[in-house]
């Protein structure tokens, strides 16, 4: 499956969960929360590049990846939770985590095995 539909597709259903996410999350955050921290993006990314290439493979190297690449967002997560918790300005706390996201991240890519990578 590919092409221009299949694009809209994707587009379309993933941003139905996003937003459905958000909705859910302004009436109960504690369980927004817990939908949010489910694997959505990794599931549709998943369930998309299996349906587009067909390949195993390519599928279980990604989620190998995904495993890896906990770290650096649990860097970014912990990084707003303290800046929230010190009352910083929303944006201020987005932007810092996100900077201590790629810190962690290039960190990780460097020190990844090239067989993981």
């Amino acid at each position: 499956m590919s092409g221009p539909w299949f694009f809209a597709i994707k587009v379309v259903v993933s941003a139905l969960i996003i937003a459905g996410v958000s909705e859910v999350a302004k009436r109960l955050p504690s369980f927004g929360g817990l939908i949010a921290a489910m694997p959505l993006t990794t599931l549709l990314a998943l369930i998309w590049l299996y349906a587009e290439t067909g390949n195993y493979s390519l599928a279980q190297s990604f989620t190998r990846s995904v495993v890896f690449a906990i770290i650096p967002t649990v860097f970014f997560f912990i990084t707003a939770l303290a800046l929230f918790r010190k009352g910083a300005p929303f944006f201020l706390v987005i932007l810092s985590s996100f900077v201590v996201y790629l810190g962690a991240a290039l960190v990780h890519q460097y020190f990844l095995p090239d067989r993981l990578r």
